[in-house]
């Protein structure tokens, strides 16, 4: 276990005193895991919540038909959970993306953590609710929208505001695979191939199987209002 100095890339545990921490979360812990290892499984009882501290992690399921297919990709500072929606048995698994660090929580004293401070928990609830608009996004892109500007907005939704500069040149360094990016905006691999090809060929962005760089937002804002 690491020390709870590690919470500061999570702004809403940040802002909380350690001794208040320590107080309300006595078993909490920040845990390492390792590139594509889980955290939990589809179907697991888990009792715990979960804050992405370093690293990314992707939620997906299995559906009935023995198909997977990637419902979330979290970057730090995110929580995750099926009992942040009153469940106990995920419908999801939670693995890691790369080394990812997460500090995890029992739900009986997350909920006195909150109810300890309430500021705190006016935060959350916000953090919720714009996940849950981001959710309604999604589903009105797929009836309204056409996936080029599915594709744009998924790149602004995953790309922190294009805050870090990556490694080859480009805007930001998005991990992820085509097919996790195609489950993601609600389209086929292909499709969503053949609108990379378009864009790189533009300048626009770069891709391997591994990963997806884009040049800036305001390149991929105009993809949204040409």
């Amino acid at each position: 276990m690491k020390k709870l100095s590690d919470l500061k890339s999570c702004p809403l545990l940040e802002g909380i005193p350690s001794e208040d921490l320590r107080r309300d979360c006595p078993t909490a812990k920040v845990l390492t895991y390792q590139s594509k290892e889980t955290i939990f499984g589809q179907g697991e009882n888990v009792r715990a919540v979960f804050c992405l501290l370093a690293g990314q992690i992707t939620l997906s399921r299995v559906s009935r038909e023995g198909e997977s297919f990637t419902t979330a990709l979290f970057g730090p500072g995110e929580f995750f959970g099926p009992t942040l929606s009153g469940n106990l048995e995920a419908d999801d698994t939670a693995r890691a993306k790369e080394t990812a660090t997460v500090w995890q929580v029992p739900i009986e004293e997350f909920r006195c953590l909150l109810l300890s401070h309430p500021v705190v928990s006016w935060e959350f609830i916000a953090i919720q609710a714009r996940r849950q608009r981001q959710i309604e996004r999604r589903l009105e892109g797929l009836a309204f929208k056409r996936t080029e500007v599915r594709l744009a907005e998924t790149f602004i939704e995953l790309s922190g505001d294009f805050a870090t500069r990556c490694e080859h040149g480009f805007g930001q360094h998005l991990h992820l695979t085509q097919q996790e990016l195609a489950d993601l905006v609600g389209a086929s691999r292909p499709v969503v191939s053949t609108i990379l090809n378009k864009l790189r060929d533009k300048g626009i962005l770069g891709y391997s199987r591994e990963y997806v760089c884009v040049r800036g937002i305001d390149e991929i804002k105009q993809l949204i209002n040409p």
